[in-house]
């Protein structure tokens, strides 16, 4: 352990009339299995009008301590800011009071010394809904990398909120890094992308570090945020990396706002649905960041083949053409139209196109100890395939990986030994194939076939999406 002297993490929990779960945030900190001496508690409390606070005031540890606001600030960016402060550890975490750390999670980073070079480190974030426990962000720690350059991580800048990331606290304040207080949305995208600036060596761990409450007694303030707020906050971030100096993180960070914030949302019924004045205006907003030139000569070119049609429309100022190809891509027939290099979908006049990817089971066979599958690989190149996972709905613990597969002329073979789905808990299990590190491709599937195991009944089936699935039974 590099710092056997000081406070290694600041956690930082924000709340705001949490008063049925901020004991478990506290205590999923107070029952770590490190020394309590290398951690700190600072609870920010947004002026709750419940318990919260009395509840707060109960525990004696000498190790949290409570602030509370004079006024309710409408958000969590005033709270962590508060939090940032006050914080003295080497790494700060922000835990928002509905939420939880896994038993372990400060202790595994606390004995690796590697680990405690990082100038972030992020672990495994678990999502508990009602019924299930799945992971969250899998890309985000679907391998152990240590110190990496933060643009060798892949789509590392997809995610932007603060679950199970550690940062070291002196790159926050020496750059005086805060969360703006005067978003009402995306607050937590503008703080990371200032931040992400400064971050270079980054680490990964496959090790649970916390628990999302998704349940429907926990309802997110984001669902009930209006589409196009969500927008305005993606383009105010937008403009402000087009004012910073460019280089290859402005570069990646704009990639991510352009295509999956201000262009795959409009691949929604919220948006197509919407009036077409207020469409029309968010068009004309999309036309001018699009015509900047930062964007044009160097953005542009990495964004994906599937918005080509849409970038032609954007620069053509051709409006009816742009909503008429999310009109097709969300809800009108497509057509498989097979070219010598690549796959795609078409309408049928063949005015739009999309890159096709695609999985189909081939053949399923039965032995006494295995089960052996063929598929036809649609659109993915067989060296960015990296496992087929029959994953669990109800518990991610259950999780079945299989590494090893042969891919000849685009049919892929590969082998389940029986005693691995015996030996999983009885419930549903989605078949997917891993690829380009986390993207994940559905097997098309068209009828029933059961399987007998040791002392259970497998049945592998399509769902209502044609989507192959197993139902184990005991």
């Amino acid at each position: 352990m590099l710092f056997k002297n000081k406070k290694l993490f600041s956690i930082i929990i924000t709340s705001y009339n949490n008063e049925d779960k901020i004991q478990r945030a506290i205590d999923s900190i107070l029952n770590q299995t490190v020394d309590s001496k290398y951690y700190e508690i600072i609870v920010v409390d947004d002026k709750s009008t419940d318990n919260t606070q009395n509840l707060v005031e109960q525990y004696y540890s000498k190790n949290i301590k409570l602030t509370i606001l004079d006024q309710n600030s409408g958000g969590p960016s005033k709270p962590r800011n508060i939090g940032i402060n006050e914080a003295t550890g080497k790494y700060v975490y922000f835990l928002d009071a509905d939420d939880y750390l896994a038993s372990d999670i400060l202790k595994r980073i606390s004995i690796d010394d590697e680990l405690l070079k990082s100038d972030m480190i992020i672990g495994r974030t678990i999502r508990e809904n009602d019924n299930s426990l799945t992971v969250h962000a899998r890309f985000m720690s679907n391998e152990n990398r240590y110190n990496y350059n933060i643009n060798e991580i892949p789509y590392i800048y997809n995610h932007f909120g603060p679950p199970s990331k550690f940062i070291k606290l002196d790159i926050i304040k020496k750059n005086n890094i805060t969360f703006p207080e005067n978003l009402h949305f995306g607050e937590d995208k503008l703080f990371f992308t200032k931040l992400s600036q400064f971050i270079n060596k980054v680490s990964t761990i496959t090790d649970d570090s916390s628990f999302i409450d998704r349940t429907t007694t926990n309802q997110s303030l984001t669902k009930s945020i209006d589409f196009y707020e969500k927008r305005d906050s993606d383009i105010h971030i937008i403009n402000y990396l087009l004012n910073q100096e460019t280089n290859d993180k402005i570069l990646k960070i704009l990639n991510r706002f352009l295509e999956y914030d201000l262009l795959k949302s409009c691949n929604s019924f919220v948006f197509l649905k919407s009036e077409k004045t207020l469409q029309l205006n968010y068009f004309k907003q999309i036309k001018e960041i699009f015509n900047h030139h930062l964007i044009k000569d160097k953005a542009i070119n990495n964004i994906s083949s599937e918005y080509i049609d849409v970038i032609k429309y954007i620069n053509n100022n051709d409006f009816d053409g742009f909503i008429a190809f999310f009109t097709w891509l969300k809800k009108e027939p497509k057509i498989i139209n097979k070219q010598p290099h690549q796959t795609l979908l078409t309408d049928l006049k063949n005015k739009y196109s999309i890159p096709f990817q695609q999985t189909n089971l081939l053949n399923l066979v039965e032995f006494k100890n295995e089960i052996t599958m063929q598929l036809n690989i649609y659109g993915v190149e067989k060296e960015s395939i990296l496992n087929l996972s029959i994953m669990s709905r109800k518990n991610y613990k259950e999780d079945i990986i299989i590494n090893d597969f042969e891919i000849t002329d685009n049919i892929m073979t590969i082998t389940i030994p029986k005693d691995k789905i015996n030996a999983k808990e009885a419930g549903i299990y989605n078949c997917i194939i891993v690829y380009d590190g986390f993207k994940h491709l559905n097997i098309k599937y068209g009828y029933d076939k059961k399987v007998a195991l040791k002392d259970k009944n497998a049945m592998f089936y399509p769902t209502i999406n044609g989507n192959l699935s197993i139902k184990i039974n005991k």
